[in-house]
């Protein structure tokens, strides 16, 4: 536990580290972060392995604290571009200033339609996937099992049956529910549970956020958008820190969750690392965040599931030999046994190649990948929003979890930043 409270993560996709080359005439490659800040300790260690394993390259991690979008915007207007960035939907915004990685082999090992979204005019490539991951509701299963025998989290599709688990953890003495207040959360996998069950059809579904654009819709008169938010109200409701819901770091939902205070956390399998570390043996499942009572209303009994980020290399200010190094370690990562094994089983990625032998064996994963395997997901949306998009409506959420705001001012504050876009 002590390591997770002294990581100092800021959001859900930075990590700060930073290397020493001392290769003589090796080339040096940076990059920005460490993918994310749960696995930090994991990817540096696979950092040494690879700089230990050849002379030709050195990679530098270069520290990233705070928003990843607004640090990579700096560097860039600074001319001090690190040659590796691990990049989610702000990679359209930087295409010109980065490489075409459309004819590089490893992408042809990549799962289907993996890279779609970095896929930009004439076949140009932004990124290399990095995983697959999935948010919604995480169980402790132990906690809910203990109090509800015989519990099946995927079997929760209603608002009504999750009260219900919710009831029950009360009486029993637990926490229901702990919600985290951050922002990229809040702002970007909260919000993508309206966006995503508008339409089965992912193209209907982001059409929403053109009309919205456009200004033509009026959220509150839409059910999903208030069944979205009866859900939230009731998780408000049970919230563990509803007497002080702005307080809880980041840390403070692994803490509860890993340490059997509560039965779950709105959060994603990122943070698996974190819980491991609180509870090396800890069982978890997923359930989805219902957005009505009809178990049948597509949303209801689907996960948000997707390609989160990309690793991208500089094509502005990076050497030929600098991008050559890059492509070098994206490959060592992807395809080498002790590359593959840092990955899948020291990382906890559920890997985003077919090439890759080795497969999750913790509890989390095994519940994504069941819900894949039935066809059970929905898209991350939040994946088309602009880089802002996240810190702009996850403020206005944390406002309506403060009680500051009310619903109708909710699809208000989103439909004017939708507006100004």
């Amino acid at each position: 536990m002590v390591s997770i409270l002294s990581m100092g993560v800021l959001s859900g996709c930075g990590g700060s580290s930073e290397s020493d080359t001392n290769k003589a005439g090796a080339v040096e490659v940076t990059m920005l972060g460490t993918i994310k800040g749960e696995i930090g300790k994991e990817f540096e260690e696979a950092v040494e392995i690879y700089n230990d394993s050849q002379d030709n390259y050195e990679l530098v991690i270069m520290p990233l604290d705070g928003n990843a979008f607004e640090r990579m915007t700096a560097l860039y207007a600074s001319g001090n571009t690190p040659t590796i960035m691990a990049m989610g939907q702000e990679a359209k915004e930087f295409q010109d200033k980065l490489l075409d990685l459309s004819a590089q082999p490893l992408l042809e090992q990549a799962q289907e339609g993996s890279y779609d979204l970095v896929t930009v005019e004439n076949g140009k490539v932004l990124g290399f996937p990095i995983t697959v991951e999935a948010f919604g509701l995480l169980v402790n299963n132990k906690v809910v099992e203990d109090i509800i025998p015989g519990f099946e989290p995927s079997q929760i599709n209603s608002i009504e049956q999750l009260e219900e688990v919710f009831i029950k953890l009360e009486e029993a003495g637990k926490g229901a529910v702990h919600i985290s207040p951050l922002d990229w959360s809040l702002g970007a996998h909260l919000t993508n549970k309206f966006f995503a069950p508008q339409s089965e059809n992912s193209e209907e579904a982001v059409a929403l956020i053109e009309s919205l654009k456009a200004g033509e819709v009026k959220l509150i008169e839409n059910d999903i958008f208030n069944g979205w938010l009866d859900t939230f109200d009731m998780l408000m409701e049970y919230n563990s820190a509803k007497n002080s819901p702005l307080s809880p770091t980041y840390e403070d939902g692994a803490i509860a969750l890993g340490m059997n205070e509560v039965g779950v956390w709105f959060q994603g399998n990122w943070t698996l690392p974190m819980l491991q570390e609180v509870d090396p043996e800890i069982n978890l499942g997923i359930m989805p965040y219902p957005i009505s009572n009809d178990p049948s209303q597509y949303g209801n009994s689907q996960i948000s599931v997707g390609v989160p980020m990309y690793l991208s290399i500089d094509n502005e200010n990076a050497t030929p030999e600098q991008q050559a190094g890059a492509i070098d370690f994206i490959n060592w990562l992807f395809t080498s046994e002790v590359g593959q094994e840092y990955y899948v089983e020291k990382m906890k990625f559920i890997p985003a190649y077919k090439n890759v032998s080795a497969t999750p064996q913790d509890s989390l994963s095994r519940s994504i990948l069941e819900y894949m395997n039935n066809g059970k997901t929905l898209e991350w949306i939040n994946m088309y929003y602009p880089g802002d998009a996240g810190a702009a409506m996850g403020a206005t959420m944390q406002k309506y979890l403060d009680g500051i705001i009310t619903r109708e001012e909710v699809a208000t504050e989103i439909e004017e930043y939708w507006a100004g876009k």
